[in-house]
């Protein structure tokens, strides 16, 4: 049996997410608001009218950026509205419907991060949001899907506890046993009236090495697992073929 145990949308690369109890998926689509900003690097054009994809490394991320890691973000999906807090304290509050506003934004984070006053980051979306274009680190319009049992069973080989939000996934799941997510590689899983096709396993980046609590670098993850494993993978990206909506506590079963 596999559970649903969480569902987490990300609304801006590399910055904290935001759990949520149940999601309307749509076929094609990814969560809706999932990646839906990022903040660009300098000297880096993104076409908001004809988005395409970009290789993270032209965006702020946690693969190079740990001290996003810092900042607690709670975002209003209606009213676009970002508040920014660290250690519980309100730092920032934006509409990021609003380009004044968006630009005070990217500066408030290039001074929290101490990035050079000549390097400054811009906050970046496609026109019409996450129906035109996410910034995933994929190309594809994918869901990302972790395994619990699979990150205990790792967390026990190499003698610490991993907190599962290293893996910024879109739906956390409780397995009956750890890996089982591998044998769904193209296959077919059904969550309710929702449609799944798996189709990659996740390649894990030097983002997994962060805390997401301290946003110190204390675990190397794709060292461990390719040491203990063979491989880097952790996870799997799974596209919506037929949609509908998902809740926590749904089961996800195998077709065929």
């Amino acid at each position: 049996m596999s559970t649903i145990v969480s569902i987490v949308r990300y609304p801006i690369k590399g910055m904290s997410g935001e759990h949520i109890k149940s999601v309307a998926l749509r076929s094609g689509e990814v969560i809706s608001g999932d990646r839906e900003f990022a903040f660009a690097r300098p000297g880096i054009l993104f076409d908001e009218k004809k988005p395409v994809y970009m290789n993270k490394s032209n965006f702020l991320a946690l693969f190079r950026d740990e001290k996003l890691a810092t900042l607690e973000t709670s975002f209003e999906p209606l009213k676009k509205i970002l508040s920014i807090h660290k250690n519980n304290k309100l730092l920032f509050k934006a509409n990021l419907s609003n380009g004044d506003e968006c630009d005070l934004l990217s500066e408030f984070v290039r001074k929290q991060l101490n990035i050079p006053i000549d390097k400054p980051p811009k906050l970046v979306r496609a026109k019409g949001g996450t129906k035109s274009h996410s910034f995933s680190d994929v190309p594809d319009k994918a869901l990302s899907l972790i395994n619990l049992a699979s990150i205990r069973e790792f967390g026990e080989k190499i003698g610490k506890k991993i907190d599962p939000l290293r893996f910024r996934a879109n739906i956390n799941i409780e397995c009956t046993a750890a890996w089982r997510e591998f044998d769904w590689i193209g296959h077919d899983l059904s969550i309710g009236e929702v449609l799944i096709n798996v189709f990659k396993p996740t390649i894990r980046c030097a983002a997994t090495t962060v805390n997401p609590k301290t946003a110190v670098r204390d675990i190397n993850i794709p060292r461990e697992l390719l040491k203990n494993y063979n491989h880097m993978d952790m996870g799997v990206y799974a596209k919506v073929i037929e949609g509908g909506s998902i809740k926590v506590g749904d089961q996800l079963k195998l077709i065929g």
